[in-house]
């Protein structure tokens, strides 16, 4: 397949376009990244001359090599033995227990990706060679080059010279490679050539994305240059620095660079920004005396911003522990998807560049412990996880890496000639050679290399990008704050003298009158009575039988006496998940043809106008899930009478989700339609009323003391209705094994002919633990299961109630692994029946969630402050549908019969709240969600630990 590039001088466009952003929430980019990684850690740390790798610490003294640089070495051959083919290393054993290798080291599997599955043939990398300006192939241990077009400047010579470098580092370690390299700025290789699913493969072609610098630009060694970064830290305080934004740089290599130097401090305005112009021509003649990276620490902030692509000056402004502030990167270097923003750096708006630098300014200066907190930790990362035995380690994991997906065994090309550090140091001068000395590896590493981390799972991985994307929509939403209120303050103190002249005339107002009152009144004192809480009866009258509603069927406005001294509780932690299922529409809000959108999969659409509810029905709905979602939204309408805003919803009530966020996350796709779901119970299995189950689970629960339960996981439902149900089947108890599982099957066709009998939720609470295993999606069994304060199981959901992310494992309930169910939950029973007054509290804390904080009231509140949010993002007035019908309680219970009839008289609201609704917490900040997530994954970590131990000693009973 034919890659569309032209050249301009050394430097490679794409004819269709540059690559476009990666997204920290969207894992889709235009064009491949690659193996261009590798040279980012080559063409930073070498090219730059940022290699040092001189520290007599980290190197063995027992077989230094050499630079043999006889005079037969000029002649550009390498020695026969330069150094050796194989390598011990000293300390590497077990006892000898390498680092875990740095977050970052992760992405290697994500670069990888492309090729897993094909793997990596000759032919591949041989279609890159149109775009490569070298060739380097590895053999046993020694490099050969085939060189295609000389590199940018001397990137190939520092790229080449790094791999030689690794090559003595690890000698014999290196694996047989065969790569081709592209050593300009910009990617040239587009996903969107290899997408589709008869597409090939892609070339996999190593690039570099570095700035326009050469190493004439005298950057120090990295070793070196970090110690004096340190230093330089050290010697201002980050509260004695200048209290603004500095950026030194380029600015005519890219428009985005131009447009912030508009915001440079003048006359007319003050965007906190200080913006130098740097002329690294002047620079050179004047001997690089204003460009000393490791003096440049002295502001409290410092910006970065791409240049024509990524730039090398992202790590130096990092280490400098004064707040980064990155104006949005469309590229990224190796390490800097690791970079978490509010925990290392602070986000910039690219399209408000000036305006989201003075409120960060601003912001930091007023919260300036906050602000140190993220400096410093972002000079933490470049001084600890950025150490160059790491970098070594990144590139040797790299390789190794790529070469188990090599199809076929490298060899040597024709027109390539063999490479060693004698070929390349012995005939250079001056700065090149003097930089080369300085960073060759003189001897082998005693130390292995670094524990490569495992790859990311799916839930990790969308969890780390929506923490990154969270971050940013908090900065979002504070700057938009921010900015509204620097346009209104001008008006604020108009409106304050305005209050202060009303707020007069009504105190002085109400006094003359109250003193009059007191020297006329001689009505006798009377005692006011609580006023008499309102009830709003159902008008089943023979004309309400026609499906009309009536006039007046419940007040439009009511105000309850009680409510002004009712203070209003905080709601449970669980409904600040509202604002994240809403962050899709955050920026969007929510139009009509949204709405509209989402008509395809829905069953009905829901309209609210004025307190009044107006159903258009599209097809029926599964069982009698459309009936008792309409029920409970009109029970909401009648307990907080004209509280409910006007809405325009589209409701789903089958199982499985239907709107896949994959088709919204890609570059300029629409916001996905708002689509209302539903999973849950029906009338027709004889479940009862939340309300009046609750009771009877706690009754039952009370009627057998745990410890006389029988000692079992057990679970009863349909198994046929998924697969993973299915698989559950097999940890039944059999007469050749016993995982501890009691599984009975559920015929509801059969249970409904026998009524129901053996179906009661309230008497199966007879067991210490119960299993929760999801069906076809999410299942209605959880919430009863966790309210019996039986343990409860939780075989890994893929899915979610409104409640359930507020549950956390080892407090609320056991995770059960997915992938090994017998075995867990065989460890699981044992270990409670072991552990039984731990395990008696996870299942009373699980029991007391569900009948404390999954109260009817609680319930209705996360409908009213969800609905009420949803509201807030309406760009429209909703109007009623042309053909949709006016829905109220007499429409729906009058002319219900037998057990739906006795549901909805069970569970209708008698009249409105004598409280308003709890108080919504705040969202998630970014610090809160992390240890969330985190905790959780601990916990579940802390599980699988106990049972591999648990197995390791119980060898002879698995099966």
């Amino acid at each position: 397949m034919e890659i569309g590039y032209q050249r301009v001088g050394n430097q490679r466009r794409s004819i269709e376009s540059f690559w476009l952003p990666f997204y920290i929430n969207k894992p889709f980019a235009k064009y491949f990244l690659l193996f261009f990684i590798f040279l980012l850690v080559l063409g930073s740390y070498l090219w730059t001359t940022l290699l040092d790798t001189t520290s007599n610490v980290l190197q063995s003294r027992r077989g230094k090599f050499p630079l043999n640089c006889s005079s037969g070495n000029n002649t550009r051959t390498c020695p026969v033995n330069y150094y050796p083919a194989d390598y011990k290393f000293v300390n590497d054993n077990p006892s000898s227990s390498s680092p875990k290798c740095p977050h970052y080291f992760h992405w290697i599997h994500e670069d990888l990706k492309p090729w897993r599955k094909t793997g990596i043939t000759e032919e591949m990398v041989e279609r890159a060679n149109r775009t490569a300006n070298f060739r380097l192939v590895v053999l046993n241990g020694r490099a050969y080059v085939e060189t295609y077009e000389k590199g940018f400047q001397t990137r190939d010579v520092f790229t080449l010279w790094g791999i030689l470098q690794l090559l003595r580092r690890y000698p014999g370690k290196i694996p047989d490679l065969d790569m081709m390299f592209d050593c300009v700025d910009w990617p040239v290789v587009r996903s969107s050539d290899f997408a589709g699913e008869n597409a090939v493969a892609p070339p996999p072609l190593f690039r570099y994305c570095g700035d326009n610098e050469t190493a004439e630009i005298n950057i120090k060694p990295w070793q070196d240059l970090l110690k004096d970064l340190d230093k330089g830290n050290k010697m201002q305080r980050w509260l004695n620095r200048e209290p603004y934004a500095y950026w030194k740089g380029n600015p005519e290599v890219a428009e985005k660079r131009m447009e912030l130097v508009k915001c440079n401090v003048t006359e007319n305005q003050e965007s906190n920004a200080r913006i130098y112009v740097q002329d690294w021509k002047e620079e050179i003649k004047q001997g690089f005396k204003h460009s000393d990276l490791g003096n440049q620490c002295h502001h409290r902030y410092k910006i970065y911003i791409e240049g024509s692509a990524w730039s090398v000056s992202e790590k130096y402004i990092l280490a400098c522990d004064s707040v980064s502030l990155l104006v949005t990167p469309h590229y990224y270097d190796f390490f800097s998807r690791s970079l978490l923003p509010l925990v290392h750096y602070w986000p910039i708006n690219e399209d408000d560049k000036c305006g989201s630098i003075k409120f960060a300014v601003d912001w930091g200066n007023k919260y300036k412990k906050k602000v140190q907190r993220i400096g410093r930790k972002a000079s933490d990362f470049i001084q600890e996880d950025l150490r160059m035995e790491y970098v070594y380690d990144y590139m040797f994991h790299l390789l190794n890496e790529y070469a188990k997906l090599l199809k076929y065994k490298p060899s040597v090309p024709k027109n390539a000639s063999e490479l060693c550090s004698e070929i390349m140091a012995c005939p250079a001068e001056g700065t090149e050679k003097k930089l080369m000395m300085e960073s060759m590896v003189n001897w082998p590493i005693d130390e292995s290399p670094c524990k490569m981390p495992i790859p990311f799972n799916k839930l990790s991985l969308d969890s780390y990008h929506k923490r990154k994307q969270n971050s940013i929509k908090e900065v979002r939403t504070l700057e938009r704050d921010y900015l509204r209120e620097q346009r209104v303050k001008t008006k604020i103190l108009v409106i304050i003298l305005v209050f202060l002249f009303l707020f007069i005339g009504v105190i002085l107002f109400r006094a003359s009158f109250e003193i009059n009152a007191i020297l006329t009144d001689t009505t006798p004192t009377v005692s006011v009575q609580p006023q008499k809480k309102l009830q709003i009866q159902l008008n089943c009258s023979h004309g309400n039988l026609t499906n009309t509603c009536p006039a007046s069927y419940y007040p439009l406005k009511f105000t309850n006496q009680n409510q002004s001294n009712s203070s209003s509780s905080t709601c449970p932690d669980y409904f600040r998940w509202i604002y994240d299922d809403l962050w899709p529409w955050r920026e969007t809000g929510v139009t009509e043809e949204m709405v509209m959108a989402g008509k395809s999969n829905a069953d009905f659409r829901l309209v609210i106008v004025d307190g009044r509810a107006y159903v258009e029905t599209y097809r029926e709905s599964f069982q009698s899930r459309d009936t008792f979602t309409l029920w409970g939204i009109l029970q909401m309408l009648r307990r907080y009478p004209g509280k409910v805003p006007d809405l325009d919803l589209m409701f789903n009530c089958g199982d499985s989700t239907v709107t896949e966020t994959k088709f919204y996350r890609l570059p300029n796709a629409p916001a996905p339609p708002p689509l209302f779901r539903y999973c849950g119970n029906d009338a027709k299995i004889n479940i009862k009323p939340w309300e009046t189950l609750s009771k009877e689970l706690k009754k039952a629960n009370e009627k057998l003391k745990w410890s006389k339960r029988e000692p079992y996981a057990y679970w009863k439902g349909n198994p046929y209705v998924a697969g993973t149900r299915m698989e559950m089947l097999k940890c039944n108890v059999s007469e050749k094994q016993d995982w501890n599982v009691r599984i009975y099957k559920q015929d509801w066709i059969k249970e409904q002919k026998q009524g129901f009998k053996q179906s009661n939720l309230a008497s199966q609470c007879k067991h210490r633990y119960k299993i929760y295993v999801e069906g076809q999606t999410w299942s209605v069994s959880e919430k009863y299961i966790l309210a019996c304060d039986s343990v409860t199981l939780l075989i890994k959901p893929y899915y979610y109630d409104f409640y359930s992310r507020g549950l956390m494992p080892l407090k609320h309930y056991w995770p059960v692994n997915n992938n090994d169910k017998c075995r867990s939950i065989k460890h699981a029973v044992d270990w409670g029946n072991t552990h039984q007054k731990e395990s008696q509290e996870i299942g009373k804390a699980a029991n007391d969630f569900l009948q404390e904080q999954l109260k009817m009231d609680y319930v209705y509140d996360y409908m009213f402050h969800l609905l009420s949010e949803y509201a807030k993002l309406l760009k429209y007035k909703p109007t009623v549908p042309e053909k949709a019908i006016e829905l109220c309680s007499e429409v729906m219970a009058c002319p219900a019969e037998g057990v739906i009839k006795k549901f909805m008289a069970e569970s209708m609201v008698k009249g409105p709240s004598d409280a308003i609704p709890c108080n919504m917490p705040p969202p998630f900040s970014p610090a809160d969600l992390h240890s969330l997530l985190v905790t959780k994954e601990n916990s579940i970590k802390q599980v699988e630990s106990w049972e591999k131990q648990y197995w390791n000693k119980n060898k002879s009973k698995q099966h």
